[in-house]
């Protein structure tokens, strides 16, 4: 009969390989380094020695580099790890400095964390976003003493630490896969497969089958966002949908305002352009009779205002692309109005026809502003901070569309959406993620669907990907994207 340390390895190698852990060949991506007594117990030193999942191109023994799975048996727990070699990252340094490999297992990191509070579970986990700093080492060898019980032997230098119970074994094999251990493993498992691009298609079904066992969080769909922003306009007043091209943010304030009646929706688009005559009110010139002359015309803030006064019903008003103006310009001394939390004793400003002009220190109680700005234009002004506080921001991401959420006759490309959503995901700094290409870019007719997506990836994405490198952003994805449209279209980033 086999020993428990052979189920045990057994088993973890049987799900590496499910996840891509072989080549076509059918030889393993890794090898396994089962230091650890057969029944899994201590040895003399009294530790319980370690099993390594380490790259198949290092050594069978001694030293080794580059990033790793690792499990450490104790007495009570079993410490699952992204470990990093002792003698460092090697080859795997660019893999480890990639922000998606952090986000990876910060994400991770928070769908544990919901597991625990949802399950209960004996579980502790640490991840590190910055792999250079101190203080997370120091946080990690503080959470280390709290398990010196367990006698495991450990090193704190590693990217992913959890700490699961001791999960029951035995030689027969292994009859429970739904124990908390063995779901952490298969999660931190799918996520290092994807670093290192093994699965296929049914790999990667099965990966994201692994990580979604921990994902309890709900996925959030348009249903939910226009909940968010409704809720936002009652309590906040004035919002902010930002996003890439392509998110969905002029089909959510079209759909909400449907929640107002037609004469209490005001809409403007702002421009570089645009001016404060536009946007509050000014003298223009008008020809009477054959003469030219001024007449003062108010722009659509006062007339929303003007209909909030009168209307006891909500009134919006939209201002599409918020960014693309010069705000201090715009605004002028309407700037001051935007404050939903203002107190009394506040000076008045006068705004409209100077015959006829409105009197306010903020603006009317009944009144709510939705404003939409494009993440992804480099070339638009600045919001400053003052304007920042006095609006609520709400972020809408590219995401996968359901078939509930389709037209009939529209199709979404998913395979697709999410082959350029992970390299995003995997390159992108914080501030390129807001540059990813909305989930509408992957919504094509029915009717000769898949000539109509390459057709929108060659005039339309690859141009603004291509205009993304040229520009200094997104770089480091470069050979990732320009692999994507030789596959999908035959064509190259590079001319």
């Amino acid at each position: 009969m086999a020993s428990v340390k052979k189920v045990l390895i057994d088993k973890m190698e049987q799900l590496l390989q499910s996840v891509g852990g072989k080549n076509r060949s059918g030889e393993n991506l890794f090898i396994t380094r089962g230091v650890v007594q057969n029944d899994l117990r201590p040895n003399e030193k009294g530790t319980y020695g370690f099993i390594s999942f380490i790259r198949a191109d290092q050594q069978p023994s001694g030293p080794y580099s580059g990033l790793s799975i690792k499990v450490n048996p104790g007495k009570y727990h079993y410490r699952i790890s992204l470990d990093i070699g002792n003698e460092g990252f090697g080859d795997d340094y660019q893999l480890a400095a990639l922000p998606g490999t952090r986000r990876k297992y910060l994400e991770l990191q928070h769908d544990i964390l919901t597991y625990i509070k949802t399950k209960n579970a004996d579980i502790t986990c640490f991840s590190a976003l910055d792999f250079t700093d101190d203080t997370k080492k120091r946080e990690l060898a503080k959470l280390e003493t709290e398990y010196t019980e367990d006698n495991i032997d450990s090193h704190p230098v590693d990217l992913f630490v959890a700490f699961v119970k001791r999960p029951e074994i035995e030689e027969a094999g292994i009859d429970d896969e739904d124990t908390d251990f063995w779901k952490v493993f298969k999660a931190v498992i799918a996520v290092y497969a994807e670093l290192r691009q093994w699965p296929n298609k049914k790999e990667t079904d099965r990966a994201i089958a692994f990580k979604q066992a921990l994902k309890l969080t709900k996925i959030v769909n348009t249903t939910d966002e226009m909940t968010i922003v409704k809720h936002l306009l009652n309590k906040r007043k004035y919002v902010v949908v930002q996003g890439a091209p392509g998110t969905g943010k002029t089909y959510l304030t079209g759909k909400i305002r449907q929640n107002y009646k037609d004469q209490n929706v005001f809409f403007t688009q702002f421009h570089a352009e645009t001016t404060y005559s536009d946007f509050v009110g000014g003298y223009q010139p008008i020809t009477e009779r054959g003469n030219l002359t001024y007449s003062y015309q108010e722009g659509p803030l006062v007339q929303a205002i003007r209909q909030a006064k009168d209307s006891k019903d909500p009134v919006l008003l939209i201002i599409d692309e918020i960014n693309r103006a010069n705000l201090s310009n715009v605004l002028g001394e309407a700037f001051y109005l935007f404050e939903s939390n203002a107190g009394e004793n506040r000076a008045e400003v006068k705004l409209g026809n100077p015959i006829s002009a409105l009197r306010l220190t903020k603006l009317p109680k009944n009144m709510q502003v939705v404003a939409t700005m494009n993440t992804a234009d480099r070339s638009l002004a600045v919001i400053d901070f003052a304007l920042r506080r006095r609006f609520a921001w709400f972020t809408m991401r590219p995401r996968e569309l359901k078939n509930t959420e389709l037209l009939s006759g529209e199709k979404f490309h998913k395979a697709l959406f999410n082959r350029l959503h992970s390299i995003f995901q995997m390159y992108a700094s914080s501030d390129e993620l807001m540059l990813e290409p909305g989930q509408a870019y992957f919504v094509t007719a029915k009717i000769d669907a898949e000539q109509a997506m390459k057709e929108r990836l060659k005039y339309e994405l690859l141009p603004l990907i291509r205009e993304y490198l040229e520009n200094g952003l997104m770089t480091s994805a470069s050979d990732a994207f320009n692999q994507l449209f030789i596959d999908e279209i035959d064509q190259t980033l590079f001319v």
